[in-house]
């Protein structure tokens, strides 16, 4: 769990701090839809819980908008789980350190560095990890696809990178040994299918079915997982028709889930994807979509957060951001609780929600059995 002791300098808030971190710890262990979509108890020796979330800026530096308190919600969310890939993490890697900080000293995290260019938003992608069981391998690096090849073999043409850099990094959990690329693929404004989002997905999974297929790769068991920024999960949609066209999975317990994103028109932009070794880190049949703005940063709040929304700022301050639009105009009380629930909070938090999957990691029974003849 999280390392809870510095909770009193919230002063009157701390009450209501303490309850909201309780109703996260509740709604993820006893999820309203039944037990597949409950994170279980992470003490497990035979599981791995493993998740995906893009946060939303999670910089360190003047971008960072999040109070404190918001850094123990995502704090004790991400606690529930053995390994998760961020998102989105900034230049600055002051967040990602706040964050392993009050996770506690069994935590660590590989981060890959800054993605340069506008496109690129100076963005870094990281595993963050509890070292109770996961031991990261010493494997790690960015995904540069090779140039195209002629009949011969010669390098002909040199090949679109993807705008963000991809990682893939080595774990071991147990006895199992595993490969993890995260990704946040390019947005495309403006078009469901957007053709350079399709194309980097297809270029990423299939120079990865490659990779896991290598006698020489340093595991065959290889998981996809991260910002796809993809519509619909449905095989008709291109862009996540690319990854299950290279022999990618994904687990049925993640099939008719919540969608991740944070609005009101659905999309499924993250997602799971396993291409293994026949038996090799099996889905559990649990998993799912954790809706966080259901225990925490609730529309019943936002009277609790008009100062913090206000930030010291007077009414008739044009700099008053719940005050004022961004055109300079007075909001109504409507539109205020407006600004808390479509911005303000998903600032504090993020405006994706994270997915998890449990896998199975001990085949020691099988492998002896097989020896036993």
């Amino acid at each position: 769990m999280p390392l809870f002791y510095d909770l009193d300098g919230f002063g009157d808030d701390t009450a209501r701090i303490a309850g909201r971190l309780a109703a996260i710890r509740q709604a993820m262990q006893h999820h309203p839809q039944g037990p597949n979509q409950s994170v279980p108890n992470k003490n497990a020796t035979d599981t791995l819980l493993l998740a995906t979330w893009n946060l939303q800026a999670f910089d360190g530096g003047e971008a960072d908008r999040r109070m404190d308190e918001s850094y123990w919600y995502i704090a004790e969310i991400v606690s529930h789980f053995d390994l998760i890939a961020i998102q989105e993490v900034g230049a600055n890697l002051g967040a990602l350190e706040k964050l392993k900080n009050r996770l506690g000293g069994t935590w660590n995290y590989v981060v890959s560095d800054v993605t340069e260019g506008k496109a690129g938003n100076k963005e870094r992608l990281a595993f963050l990890f509890d070292r109770r069981k996961i031991r990261f391998s010493g494997v790690a690096g960015e995904i540069v696809i090779p140039p195209v090849e002629d009949a011969h073999g010669n390098n002909i043409v040199p090949s679109n990178q993807l705008v963000r850099t991809p990682t893939i990094v080595g774990f071991e959990a147990g006895w199992f040994r595993f490969m993890l690329s995260t990704v946040h693929i390019v947005w495309g404004k403006g078009e469901e299918e957007h053709p350079n989002r399709v194309a980097e997905i297809q270029t990423l999974a299939a120079f990865l079915k490659d990779r896991s297929e290598d006698k020489h790769a340093w595991s065959q068991n290889l998981i996809l997982l991260g910002d796809f920024n993809i519509f619909n999960a449905d095989p008709s949609n291109a862009a996540f028709s690319a990854i299950i066209q290279n022999g990618f999975v994904i687990p049925p317990s993640l099939h008719n889930i919540p969608p991740t994103n944070v609005g009101s028109d659905p999309r499924f932009y993250d997602q799971i994807a396993l291409k293994t070794r026949l038996n090799n880190l099996a889905p559990s049949g649990r998993g799912g979509v954790f809706d966080y703005f259901e225990v925490v940063y609730r529309d019943d709040d936002y009277d609790d957060y008009v100062p913090a929304m206000m930030d010291g700022k007077a009414e008739d301050d044009p700099d008053n951001q719940l005050a004022f639009d961004t055109k300079g105009n007075l909001r109504s009380e409507d539109q205020r609780r407006a600004y808390y629930r479509n911005h303000w909070r998903r600032r504090q938090m993020s405006d994706h929600l994270p997915m998890w999957l449990e896998l199975q990691i001990d085949y020691g029974g099988d492998y002896l059995k097989k020896r036993m003849g």
